[in-house]
Order: structure tokens, then C-alpha cells, then sequence
């Protein structure tokens, strides 16, 4: 029988899986021979439009979902008590598209402000209110109907056989089971689903809960659904991932609880062999049941930038004008440069950039007239008269003599791929820039950028090397310097990637540089050996997961209809605004046009030095 994991983790989003998406798709595909994925982050859908492509590209079925974090029943979100710190667990997954957007919308709401306590929250009351197309599994730990079965859950765990911790069942349970199954059923209808596990066969809390609902969902006419709570991608991942974990929360292995989900190694994706050794058949067959029900619909999209209205004109037209215009303004008016933008212009419209030329040129010159320090130009953008002349940049491509193609191509023209304009302002008046940006295009449709930041090699070897308790401080700074940065060598790494496969700078200086590392790891016969050799491959294969996300310093994103409505947001730490929460990669992906504004302290400098200098009387200097 064919079996269907529903309920998995990735790196992206969970922040306590080390799994790249990826890798979890390809192993759903080719090693299990599975015909769909569900991602369910905790709180999160950064994963969403990744997962998307991966799935695509691999010949499976993706199934949008996450792991909400919900106020126990009868609790608002917006109740900031600490007594509603405590929240459970619930799984929901996307029937089509409309269950997408509403998806979308309260991984959004969850992270406002007003909502937002320790972790992103919704409770049912909003749950409820957007639940057309959604499937909700409830049921594993932590979840609400999990809640209403023991009420001692120490003594269920401590346990020495099933029948003993029977004993700890609330005595009405099933009353307590029917009143919060039967409310969800009344909004989901056969989209509501009892989740059962069975996946650990030495964890009794769990066989227990499992065997329990799936009787009292049989008992009581509930559909149910077997599902895994999977952090790695197979059994033998487990020790990385418990590696993971102890990096994440700065603890030592020997100081991680001695549970499962660390120990066991089934908290991975399961096989249809091991679906059929713990799942009955119902189980098994309603994960097949739901990838039935979910529809096939896109979640990439065309470009959704702002569209620059100029009454009687078309916007191609307005940009041709002014630098026609400027071009005289600025006595440059020859035939080298009336070819050079001819030929500029031609590419301008097949890559349809006019809107994206006008919106950065308008903020560059509403912060020139607010008198705004603003840097002649940055990057590749120096190499466009376009720029010069909507002021974007001041620096003349055309006198000093660089190239447009290496800022715009025809190539990336015909694909409609946006350039990068980097604006410098100064820093202590670049939120000014921010905040007029968010006044004309809506604050919904403006959003910073969150980063990812992963485990490079150096932090990898070094963090594996300290929660294991290897070696001393010293030595581990020592054989993590022994690496290159990635940035560095990217492209010896992308060449040793198509090579290989491998993705890897340890196994990229393992292979080409062996005598740098022979003292602590080696390959032999394509197998890690030598001293540190397990700790070696248990950061090979933690290089490039998730450590933590940070606000992107300079990305802001500008829509033309609220970002929620496309993208994932996440609550930004410092402010009350919220972030666009998907990684860099899937912007275009998604639609989503990014515009790189940067605060430069030099340039606060030179505005605070020329101050200075007016203010000063030359003549009391004599």
C-alpha cells in the first residue's frame, strides 16, 4: 500500500529540522516511490514556494500546509496572559487554492502584533473564520484533541505496559473528545480528519493516544488519517538531527532529554513497508484519501509590481520622453549616445522594466528634494544611460566607458528577469525613504525581507565539534579555519558540485585538498575516516540547514496588492512591521519584485561635514 507522509518538517521553517527541502522531495520520490509531500512547518511557510518547484521537478504532488500554533479552546489570541502562553498544535494542509491563500493569511495573521505572543498564534474563532478550503488534522501530541485524553502525562510515559497506562485516561474522555472533534467537524465537515501515530513502537504515550483515537474515531463516524511527525529524512538522520537540536537551543548532547524524538530514529519519512508494519489500512489508505482531494493549482506567479499610471501616455513612453528630455539638459545629445539609449531603450521594453525604473526614480528624487543625501550609484547599474538619465544613478556609463550588458541583458530581457538597483541614502534618514515608499504604495503592500542565515562549514565543524565536547575551544576555531569561506570559491564549488553532486565545501576540501585534514579526517573508498570522521559527516550533513533568521538590511518589497495575499509574513523583532518570510531564491518565483535601499553611515558623514563647512565663517579663519 501506498502511503503518504502529511505531516514533515523542513529546515526552512521548523528551525528544529536540519532538513533541506530538496533532499526530501528526491527522497520521497525516488527512495520511497511516494506519489505526494506535505510540508508543515511550525508556524511558518517560508518552504512554500521551494517546496512547490521541487515537487514539480520530481514528478510528485506538493500538498501546502502548515503546524499551527493555537490557543487552547475558549482562548483568544489576543489574550496576552501568561496563562496563555501555553498553546497546542494543529496541522492543516491546503485543499486547493482558495485553502492556499487563507494558508497565506493566517500564517500572516498570526505574526501581528496583536497576535503575536513568544510564538506566531491563531486561535479557532480565526481559524474558523478562514477555513474554506482547508483540511485539518488533529491529533498528535499537543494538539487539542491529544489534550482531552490523559491527565497525567508523566505517568502515561512512565509506564510499563499499555494496560497500566490506560489507567491515567481522564474518565470521560470520549465526552471530552466529542466536544472538541464534534466542533471542528461542524466547520470542516469530511475535510476534518483525527490525526493517529504509530510510528515509535517503544513510545507508549504515543501507541496509546494513537490506538485510542483511531477507536473513538471509528466509534463515533470521524474520518482518520495515520501520519509521522518527521524531523529527518531517514533513520539514519537522527543523529544529525539531534545534533541540530542541540546547537539550535546551545546545549550539549549529553544534555538533551533522553526522549524519542532524539533517540529513536523513527521521527523520519515512512516508507510504505513501514506504514504497513504499524498503520492499519484505514489509516494508510485515508493519506492516499486526502491527496485525492487536493486539487491541482499554481502558486507561482507573473510579476506583481506597482504599475505607474501617466494620464494620456503609456509608461514606456513617459520613461522614452524624459530621458529624451535629459539628454538635452545635459548636453549629451550625440549620436553615441542617442544609439547608446536607442539601444537601452529597446531592451528597457522587451524586459517591460519601465515601471520598476519609474518607482526607483521617483523615491531617489523625493528624497533629493527633502534633502536627502543620496549616493551617485552602486553596482552594475552604473553601466545604464537609462539610469543617468531618470537619476537613478550619476555616474555617465557612456564617458567612462562601461558595459549595460553587464547590468541588463537581452537574455535576461526575454525571460522578464528584473535587474538589481542598489539606492545608497543616508543612514539616519533612510527610514524616511522607507516610510514615503509605504504612503504612496500602501503600507500591505510594502514589507522588509527576512534572511536565512545556514551553517557554513566553518560554523558547522566548530558547532559540531563544541555540542559533542570533542576538543577544547582552541582546537575547534583551529580545524574550522582550515576552511575557505563559500563565497570565496564559488565558482570552483558550483563546478565541483556538477562534478560530484556534492554541495559540500568540507567534502569539497575532503577531495581536493585531503593533506589539509589528514589528521583529523580522510576519504577512503568514498567512507569518512580517521579520528573525527563522524564528526565530520554529521557536519557535512548539517552544512546549509537553517541556524536562524534575521531582518535582510536593506530588501524591501513593493506590491502591487497586499504581500499577504502572495507570500508568507513573519513578525519582525524590532518593529511592528511584518517581513516577507520566504528566502531570496523564491522572490521571483513568487512574483515578488525586491528593491535593495540601503542606510550608508559615510554618508550621513559627508551630510554632518557639509554642515559643518556651511556654517562656518571663512573669514573668522583669516
Amino acid at each position: 500500500m501506498n502511503f503518504v507522509n502529511l505531516h514533515v518538517h523542513s529546515t526552512i521553517g521548523s528551525w528544529d529540522s536540519p532538513s533541506k527541502i530538496d533532499k526530501l522531495v528526491k527522497y520521497t520520490s525516488e527512495t520511497l516511490g511516494q506519489r505526494a509531500l506535505a510540508i508543515t512547518e511550525h508556524g511558518s511557510m517560508s518552504s512554500c514556494i521551494k517546496f512547490h518547484l521541487e515537487c514539480k521537478a520530481n514528478g510528485i504532488k506538493s500538498i501546502q500546509g502548515i503546524e499551527f500554533y493555537i490557543c487552547p479552546p475558549g482562548l483568544s489570541c489576543e489574550d496576552k496572559s501568561p496563562a496563555n502562553r501555553r498553546l497546542n498544535h494543529l496541522v492543516v494542509l491546503a485543499k486547493n487554492e482558495k485553502g492556499f491563500q487563507n494558508l497565506l493569511k493566517l500564517t500572516s495573521l498570526a505574526n501581528a502584533q496583536e497576535r503575536f505572543y513568544h510564538r506566531p498564534r491563531i486561535d479557532e474563532a480565526l481559524l474558523f473564520q478562514y477555513s474554506e478550503g482547508l483540511i485539518v488534522i488533529n491529533g498528535h501530541y499537543d494538539t487539542s484533541i491529544f489534550d482531552c485524553l490523559f491527565y497525567n502525562l508523566d505517568g502515561v510515559s512512565k509506564s510499563k505496559n499499555l494496560e497500566e497506562a490506560k489507567g491515567y485516561l481522564h474518565p470521560d474522555y470520549k465526552e471530552r473528545f466529542l466536544n472538541v472533534a464534534n466542533r471542528y467537524k461542524s466547520v470542516f465537515g469530511d475535510d476534518f480528519y483525527i490525526e493517529c501515530q504509530l510510528f515509535d513502537p517503544n513510545d507508549i504515550t504515543q501507541q496509546l493516544s494513537g490506538h485510542i483515537l483511531f477507536a473513538l474515531a471509528q466509534e463515533f463516524g470521524f474520518k482518520s488519517v495515520g501520519t509521522g511527525d518527521v524531523h529527518y529524512i531517514s533513520p539514519q538522520d537522527c543523529e544529525a538531527h539531534a545534533t541540530f537540536v542541540g546547537i539550535k537551543q546551545q546545549k550539549k548532547i549529553k544534555d538533551l532529554p533522553n526522549i524519542g524524538y532524539f533517540k529513536s530514529g523513527k521521527y523520519c519519512l515512512i516508507s510504505n513497508e513501514e506504514a504497513e508494519k504499524y498503520y492499519p489500512k484505514e489509516l494508510i489508505n485515508a493519506t492516499n484519501e486526502i491527496v485525492d482531494k487536493i486539487e491541482s493549482y499554481e502558486i507561482t506567479r507573473p510579476q506583481s509590481i506597482p504599475k505607474v499610471q501617466i494620464d494620456g501616455i503609456s509608461t514606456i513612453d513617459e520613461v522614452k520622453r524624459i530621458c529624451d528630455e535629459e539628454l538635452i539638459k545635459k548636453y549629451l545629445d550625440t549620436k553615441e549616445y542617442r544609439d547608446r539609449l536607442e539601444y537601452e531603450l529597446s531592451i528597457t521594453e522587451l524586459g517591460e522594466l519601465e515601471h520598476y525604473f519609474m518607482i526607483v526614480s521617483d523615491y531617489i528624487k523625493w528624497a533629493e528634494r527633502q534633502g536627502i543625501f543620496v549616493g551617485r550609484s552602486r553596482g552594475s547599474s552604473a553601466g545604464s544611460l537609462v539610469c543617468l538619465l531618470l537619476n537613478i544613478i550619476k555616474t555617465d556609463p557612456v564617458k567612462n566607458g562601461l558595459s549595460f550588458e553587464r547590468f541588463y541583458s537581452p537574455d535576461r530581457a526575454e525571460s522578464k528577469i528584473l535587474p538589481d538597483i542598489d539606492s545608497d541614502f543616508q543612514a539616519t534618514r533612510r527610514d524616511e525613504v522607507v516610510e514615503y515608499i509605504r504612503d504612496k504604495y500602501g503600507p500591505d503592500k510594502v514589507c522588509g525581507v527576512v534572511t536565512f542565515n545556514v551553517l557554513q562549514a566553518k560554523s558547522a565543524i566548530k558547532d559540531v565539534l563544541r555540542i559533542w565536547d570533542v576538543c577544547d575551544f582552541k582546537q575547534a576555531n583551529d580545524i574550522a579555519d582550515l576552511f575557505e569561506a563559500r563565497d570565496k570559491i564559488s565558482d570552483q564549488l558550483a563546478e565541483f558540485k556538477a562534478e560530484t553532486g556534492h554541495d559540500s565545501m568540507i567534502m569539497f576540501t575532503l577531495m581536493t585538498n585531503p593533506d589539509l585534514l589528514k589528521d583529523y579526517c580522510y576519504l577512503e573508498d568514498g567512507e569518512l575516516k580517521g579520528e573525527y570522521a563522524k564528526f565530520f559527516n554529521l557536519a557535512i550533513q548539517l552544512e546549509g540547514s537553517v541556524k536562524s533568521i534575521s531582518r535582510h538590511p536593506s530588501a524591501y518589497i513593493i506590491c502591487d496588492r497586499p504581500v499577504m495575499e502572495i507570500a508568507p509574513l513573519t513578525k519582525d523583532s524590532k518593529t511592528s512591521h511584518l517581513l516577507c518570510a520566504l528566502d531570496m531564491y523564491s522572490f521571483e518565483s513568487a512574483g515578488l519584485v525586491k528593491f535593495d535601499i540601503l542606510g550608508i553611515k559615510a554618508l550621513s558623514g559627508l551630510c554632518e561635514v557639509n554642515k559643518l563647512i556651511k556654517d562656518i565663517d571663512i573669514n573668522s579663519l583669516i
